[in-house]
């Protein structure tokens, strides 16, 4: 049975959880500013607040690289759950590209430029090609692997959004796989207003080459990949739509 009381009251724990992890993070960072696994370390730390949730999250195909071997990470972004579930997941030496006023949020802004993620101006789309040129150096510097969500922005259940170019733009340039990671429908199958919310299954996908292309391919490799992922979602809802019958 739903209890809008337990939806609230989650709210609002979830609210304070999410500060505490990033004041907790903050000094930890500062004891080693910018390490290659400050963002997994993290991250892994903000997962546990899916207990907090009754969300079970389950793996349906493990990562194929290690995490020595560099990489764009792409994946479905849906709405704030994402917090809880993508961290969870999240391959060590791997920064998030985040959008540059991200470091303007009290506590969470400190938090996450001491991790080390790396910062992108979307406002300038005419510099766009130029701007991935810059974060595509720092991350054959570093010799790490970058996290981005292709959509933009969080979908809120209106299914899988289009795939803007800057995360393909940076894989071509710097010469890195694709590899896709997709998350099941939160609006789905999740409930935080129930006492067991709901599970969350996740797959990451085979790397996809980028060996050879140039900014003409950019469309089309962003086109596959999100064909790919669409695919794999809604496996993963029938899957588990299947056992909740």
């Amino acid at each position: 049975m739903r209890s809008p009381m337990l939806f609230y009251a989650r709210v609002v724990l979830l609210t304070l959880y999410f500060l505490l992890v990033c004041a907790v993070v903050i000094p930890f960072c500062m004891l080693r500013p910018f390490h290659r696994n400050n963002t997994r370390d993290g991250s892994w730390l903000m997962s546990l607040g899916r207990y907090l949730l009754g969300i079970r999250l389950r793996v349906v195909r493990n990562n194929r690289l290690s995490d020595d071997q560099p990489a764009v990470y792409i994946s479905n972004h849906q709405d704030n759950l994402d917090v809880f579930t993508v961290t969870a997941r999240m391959p060590g030496n791997t920064f998030f590209l985040g959008k540059s006023t991200l470091k303007y949020i009290p506590v969470f802004g400190t938090a996450f430029w001491l991790a080390g993620n790396l910062f992108i101006d979307r406002k300038n789309k005419a510099k766009a090609w130029e701007t991935m040129a810059q974060v595509a150096r720092q991350v054959r510097q570093r010799q790490c692997s970058v996290y981005i969500f292709p959509e933009g922005t969080r979908s809120r259940g209106r299914g899988l959004m289009p795939f803007k170019s800057g995360a393909f733009a940076l894989a071509i340039e710097s010469g890195l796989p694709v590899v896709p990671i997709v998350f099941s429908s939160s609006d789905k199958n999740i409930d935080p207003g129930r006492w067991q919310a709901g599970q969350c299954l996740v797959s990451f996908l085979d790397p996809v080459p980028t060996d050879g292309l140039g900014e003409a391919d950019v469309k089309n490799l962003a086109e596959q990949c999100r064909q790919r992922m669409q695919l794999a979602i809604d496996e993963m809802d029938n899957q588990l739509a299947g056992e909740t019958k």
